[in-house]
């Protein structure tokens, strides 16, 4: 019985359900009273959501009222086919959109060249149903304060449509026309001229339609996209002190391939729409009688040898018209061209192959390799694919961007005769048959829930290399070009929470993670699945942990419909798989799929990519557990009981600067702690991280004064975690992935730059322990340690360790020539304490090269005290700094600066930022080499800032006792 009831509902009711509050209340008695009787589900069922809207006593109150917009008047858009190709243009204006509604009372069809939009909206494309009605003033900003409560969650109910006009440019004349979707969201029904073209199911999957019988050559087209809403929207939970955080999620993860997140986590509230909308670009494609299919290049370098690799293209060639054909596929990489005649039966795909066997020059001496951040550059090439009939005449052509590298994996699995053995995994040799090796779902179990896949029956164990590496355990190691990498780099829960996706929002967060050190971002639950996110890692050397959209098994709710998620995930890795940035492929949050899916996509990945590692599980299968998601007391911690492993998820509390908080929320709500923090994601902030800054530092008497406390115990605690896994460097760890780096909307926790692009503690704190040759003192056993997480060598390095009272006077010091080897930790001393210790006094690393040049410096401030604090701090006498500049040759908009604390006082946690002269605004982003340091008495340092200066500048200094300053006029 219990099971039908489940059933009845995967498959029948829950597609309708938003509409029937008491069927949502009567079958949700029945399901929950069949959970406690029996355990028969596959996947536990733990969180169904909220059923109804909660309690308005619990909702986060502001102390200022929202201020709704005007509505914006509605005006004519002429529309724009941006030329982005020689046969591809872009739809980049004169979209407009209105609610279903308005369709069917009109009177005229929607494909009248007069009908009336007058109540429709000016839509941008690519954007959210919700982007629209923000830019049209429709609602407020859901970024601000609690606006977001003023949106009515009605708009993920309902359907709207997308209406354009357009003519066929003059190239069209005599080419078939298709129109490409990028991407929509949730379900769309593409018309053309009173036609249906199709449908579009899936967040992910493209949208390919041959409009060439139905488009006008002359003349206007109208094209309309009717959009469907998801059929579990959910309802969100609102966070508040009354409310807490809520539940992750709820009914949306029943959708699958969608922005599960959308129904509210507890690092972003319920988005109105769930990002419903054509949020990618949406292209008219001109080609002749053939296209190119999902073009493949694979590179295979002969490891450990890398002076030459062989460049390997696949692509399909399909034959539109109704008669067979010869066509001559042509790929140019600079040089190189190679060239094939295929014959293509009409209607017909034919797979072409060009290979290094049969084209020598395939084989490419010396090439620019493609490597992780840190690691090396990020060469990329371009490989230009051309279809051409007999009459030379060219029917398609594509460009496809990728890089020359290889990825291989060490890993524990269990071979046939021989049980658990550690071995080297490269799929691009060992998937030649496209045939998956692994058997994840009769995988074996080790020590503490921890497990391995089998190998599957019948595979040539030959196909892995045995190795031995009792140091590293069981634990996933990821080698590029045959070097291991050590992973340092964070989680986007998604990029934006209105999945604003644009190069000009996004690349400033990828220069942050790149300046900060970190070489990794794990797209989580594939809610980042776009091509400039990929673009933009491939660009910023960011190795991508690539999920797919199931979330935490045991806890959230399994997907209806297999199929659509199936289809949806393989057209993602066909139209992904060149990018070189893109590491593994996994198809969940902290779970194994269900075996249909597990199978299926494991031989997936196989087939369609072949070069890539498939990691069934983001913990326990080759992991270890994640977390913590909390502040720990004592940063200790992190090196005794928490550093070992590849760990997918470790975070802690981190509040932005003041200045950042005023932009999130009005004055009036910022201090003292209100309901509009929490609806902004503090819950996790309270407790042991509110008391560390005041115990530490004192209580705060202002937004400004505990921000700037706040900031402190972020740079300690993030610099912490990174220095812990840096601590056991390939003995026992090797990857640590935060929770998150980045935030998708004007959050208080787990990031490490705000919304914004302001950078604070976090960031420094990371960008310092991830440094690639970086001197640290651990905090477990007090050994003075170098790490170097690069490819490159230090000969006769000077390791310095110096400690210094409050008053900035040196009180012991040691000193110890090294020699740093590559991709290595190498111990130089155990730090001894004098017996006689102050209260407060900072221990300073410093690493100099041969020449005497600063490689590395890295300052601990400690306390002697049982207490443990640095009240001390609050007695220090205000600090100016003196400022000079000079400019980095050929880098206009790079300055170095050189900062000098002339007084006899320290200055405590420097923290610099560029501003508008004339109003004193800040400059955001800007990049500075450094932050959150500390100058004693008599000393300088030199830092590096890049920002555009299109309008004078400054630059302005403050710190714990540095009041903020202007200390230089950039012009």
């Amino acid at each position: 019985m219990i099971k039908g009831v489940w059933f009845l509902m995967k498959k029948d009711v829950l597609r309708g359900m938003y509409r029937d509050t008491f069927l949502i209340k009567s079958l949700c008695v029945l399901a929950i009273f069949g959970i406690l009787s029996v355990c028969a589900f596959s996947e536990k069922i733990a969180n169904f959501g909220l059923t109804s809207p909660q309690a308005s006593s619990t909702l986060p109150k502001s102390k200022v009222a929202t201020v709704m917009p005007s509505q914006k008047a509605k005006y004519a858009v002429p529309t724009t086919l941006q030329w982005v190709a020689d046969n591809d243009y872009i739809f980049a204006g004169g979209w407009q959109l209105g609610e279903a509604s308005n369709v069917l009372a009109a009177k005229q069809s929607i494909f009248d060249k007069k009908f009336n939009t007058q109540h429709w909206y000016n839509a941008t494309v690519p954007g959210t149903v919700l982007t629209t009605l923000v830019d049209q003033g429709v609602y407020p900003d859901p970024y601000f304060g609690v606006n977001n409560l003023s949106i009515p969650d009605t708009l993920c109910r309902t359907d709207w449509w997308y209406r354009i006009q357009f003519e066929v440019p003059d190239a069209g004349n005599g080419k078939h026309v298709w129109l490409i979707f990028d991407g929509i969201n949730y379900k769309a029904d593409v018309w053309l001229n009173g036609s249906q073209l199709g449908r579009i199911e899936g967040a992910f999957c493209r949208g390919q339609f041959n409009a060439t019988d139905v488009i006008h050559r002359k003349g206007q087209n109208v094209l309309a996209v009717h959009i469907y809403p998801p059929h579990n929207p959910g309802i969100p939970h609102e966070q508040s002190p009354r409310a807490g955080t809520g539940m992750n999620g709820g009914q949306l993860c029943l959708d699958g391939p969608t922005f599960i997140s959308s129904e509210g986590w507890d690092w972003v509230p319920g988005i109105r729409d769930r990002n419903i909308g054509i949020w990618q670009d949406v292209h008219l494609k001109l080609t002749g009688p053939a296209r190119i299919i999902d073009p493949q290049v694979i590179t295979d370098l002969p490891l450990p040898d890398t002076s030459q690799a062989k460049v390997m293209i696949r692509t399909g060639v399909q034959n539109i018209s109704d008669k067979a054909r010869t066509l001559t596929v042509s790929g140019r990489i600079e040089d190189v061209i190679v060239k094939k005649k295929v014959n293509v039966q009409p209607g017909q795909t034919t797979q072409v192959e060009f290979l290094p066997t049969e084209f020598a020059e395939l084989t490419i001496q010396n090439p620019r390799l493609w490597w992780p951040n840190n690691y090396g550059s990020q060469e990329l090439y371009h490989l230009d694919l051309t279809i051409t009939d007999a009459e030379n005449a060219v029917s398609d052509l594509k460009r496809i961007r990728f890089g020359i590298r290889e990825l291989s994996y060490e890993m524990m699995v269990s071979l046939p005769d021989k049980g658990n053995c550690r071995v080297e995994y490269n799929p691009t040799r060992a998937l030649e048959d496209k045939k998956p090796l692994f058997d994840n779902v009769n995988r074996q179990y080790i020590e503490g829930g921890m497990c391995m896949p089998r190998l599957r029956q019948g595979v040539d164990p030959k196909l892995l290399t045995e190795i031995s590496d009792p140091d590293m355990r069981h634990y996933l190691i990821i080698k590029v070009n045959g070097q291991r990498i050590f992973c340092k780099g964070g989680n986007w829960g998604m990029d934006d929470g209105m999945k604003n996706v644009s190069r000009e929002h996004l690349e400033p967060y990828f220069r942050l993670h790149k300046d900060a050190n970190l070489n990794m971002v794990r797209n989580w639950t594939g809610e980042s699945t776009e091509k400039t996110f990929y673009e933009l890692c491939d660009e910023y050397g960011m190795l991508v942990w690539n999920d797919f959209w199931l979330t935490t098994q045991g806890y959230n709710l399994g997907i209806n419909d297999d199929e659509l998620f199936l289809a949806n995930a393989q057209d993602v890795i066909r139209r992904f798989r060149n990018h070189p940035s893109i590491v593994l492929w996994n198809p969940r949050n902290e779970g194994f799929a269900p075996k249909n899916i597990e199978e299926r996509l494991n031989a997936y990945v196989a087939a369609e990519d072949g070069t890539r590692l498939y990691q069934p599980n983001s913990t326990h299968c080759n992991l270890r557990a994640s977390g913590p998601w909390n502040y720990l007391k004592d940063p200790g911690e992190y090196f005794r009981d928490r550093a070992h492993g590849f760990n997918t998820e470790q975070g802690t509390p981190s509040v932005p600067t003041a200045e950042s908080m005023l932009t999130m929320m009005a004055l009036e709500d910022t201090w003292p702690i209100s309901d509009v923090w929490y609806y902004h994601d503090f819950h996790h902030g309270q407790n042991d991280y509110v008391q560390a800054i005041r115990s530490r530092y004192g209580e705060s008497d202002s937004l400004e004064d505990f921000c700037e406390k706040a900031q402190l115990v972020n740079y300690d605690s993030h610099r912490a975690m990174f220095e812990s896994w840096n601590s056991r460097l390939w003995n026992d760890t090797s990857g640590l992935l935060l929770w998150m780096t980045h935030p998708a909307w004007p959050s208080t926790v787990w990031q490490i730059y705000s919304w914004d692009h302001e950078t604070f503690g976090s960031y420094f704190g990371c960008l310092k322990a991830c440094e690639p040759v970086h001197a640290q003192l651990n905090l477990h056993d007090r050994k003075a340690v170098v790490v170097n997480t690069s490819l490159k060598t230090l000969k006769d390095a000077t390791f310095r360790h110096h400690i210094f009272d409050l008053a900035g006077t040196m009180i012991a010091e040691k000193e110890k020539t090294v020699d740093i080897g590559a991709n290595q930790l190498t111990e130089c001393f155990t730090a001894v304490l004098p017996e006689q210790l102050p209260a407060v006094f900072l221990e300073r690393l410093t690493l100099t090269d041969q020449a005497g040049q600063l490689v590395s410096i890295n300052e601990y401030w400690k306390t002697a005290s049982a207490e443990g604090h640095f009240k001390a701090f609050n007695q220090l006498k205000d600090v100016m700094l003196k400022c000079e500049r000079t400019k980095s040759p050929g880098q206009d908009d790079v300055v170095k600066i050189k900062l000098t604390n002339e007084t006899d006082t320290p200055a405590i946690a420097i923290k610099l930022n560029a501003r508008y002269a004339k109003t004193g605004h800040r400059i955001l982003p800007a990049y500075f080499s450094d932050g959150y340091f500390t100058l004693l008495p008599g000393e300088s340092r030199s830092f590096t800032l890049d920002c555009p200066q299109t309008k004078e500048v400054c630059i302005t200094a403050e710190g714990y006792n540095v009041k903020r300053q202007r200390l230089i006029l950039l012009k």
